[in-house]
């Protein structure tokens, strides 16, 4: 994923996505990660963590939908790249953002 997967960047999440290469019977994988490197502390991790998967397990329906549709299986890691501890609504904006990007690439081309 890291090596040869595209990325989405929305200041302060990125989003690296990769097409899977065999079909399973799951349309989407998503790993998220708040680097040690940036926040020492394993309760700010964990809490950025639970964050964006709750903000993802919010908004992921449409994008999810055109997986399905586009019969096409993804793997995406969302990544926390800043020092700066955002509030929930914040990091649901951006995830949002990022979901819709994503649902835009795949609808129009099938990338």
């Amino acid at each position: 994923l890291f090596g040869g997967g595209k990325s989405i960047h929305e200041s302060p999440i990125r989003a690296i996505y990769k097409k899977k290469e065999e079909k399973t019977n799951i349309t989407i994988n998503v790993g998220v990660s708040a680097p040690k490197k940036l926040h020492k502390l394993a309760v700010n991790r964990n809490l950025l963590k639970r964050r964006m998967r709750e903000a993802y397990r919010l908004n992921n329906h449409q994008l999810k939908q055109t997986l399905k549709d586009s019969d096409i299986q993804l793997n995406v890691m969302f990544v926390y790249t800043s020092k700066q501890i955002l509030s929930y609504i914040e990091i649901e904006d951006k995830i949002k953002v990022i979901l819709n990007r994503l649902n835009a690439r795949f609808e129009e081309r099938g990338e």
